[in-house]
């Protein structure tokens, strides 16, 4: 996915946090774990972002029927596509029926484009820390 820089930072800058009690998350004993939820203006715009205490330890982030993805215990990413482009409207309206297909290899133009978008968004510092970890996924790909 290839957008250009004005497209990049108006997705940048329609990103805003959902609140955290709309959304299911297990909480550790001394409750550092959270669950963050940012929304984007384009319908299927999201990102979702798990972290314990400091740091992020999952994330996902979709767009336009396309995702990118990330477990600390992976420590790569996954790319792929969403099925919420494929199914009725009436159906696809509800989150939890958003399916994934993983890619057979990461598609780096997209982990790219969703680095620029979230890069907009530096006054916020957890999107910033994601963003940062992206651009760490993209020089260690161009390194090997």
């Amino acid at each position: 996915m290839n957008l250009d820089p004005t497209t990049t930072q108006t997705l940048g800058a329609s990103l805003r946090p959902i609140n955290p009690s709309w959304m299911k998350a297990e909480q550790d004993e001394d409750g550092t774990h959270q669950r963050l939820w940012y929304q984007g203006r384009e319908p299927y715009f999201d990102v979702i972002i798990e972290k314990t205490g400091d740091t992020i330890t999952w994330f996902q982030i979709t767009l336009r029927g396309r995702i990118v993805s990330w477990h600390k215990t992976r420590s790569h990413l996954l790319t792929g596509e969403t099925e919420e482009l494929d199914v009725p409207p009436e159906i696809a309206y509800y989150a939890a029926t958003k399916g994934v297909r993983d890619s057979a290899s990461v598609n780096w133009s997209l982990v790219k484009t969703f680095q620029a978008i979230l890069a907009a968004q530096a006054e916020d510092p957890t999107l910033s820390q994601l963003a940062a970890l992206l651009a760490d996924q993209i020089s260690a790909h161009q390194a090997q």
